[in-house]
């Protein structure tokens, strides 16, 4: 596995907001603040997509099975 303290970084935050959260939404809330906060420290800003929340969608392989 290839190792850099950049990779690590992103690992210990994972691990760290990983343990604080109770559940898949409130770990990706808790990511999205924290980029954002990196981001503001180091001067730029993210933007994020508008995807609608379609649900699944089914598609041909799924269909087949």
């Amino acid at each position: 596995m290839i190792e850099s303290e950049l990779l690590l970084e992103k690992y210990r935050v994972q691990r760290k907001l990983s343990l604080e959260s109770s559940s898949i939404r409130e770990y990706l809330a808790k990511t999205r603040l924290t980029a954002n906060k990196v981001a503001k420290t180091y001067g730029f800003s993210l933007h994020y997509a508008q995807i609608p929340n379609l649900g699944i969608q089914l598609t041909s392989t799924s269909l087949c099975k």
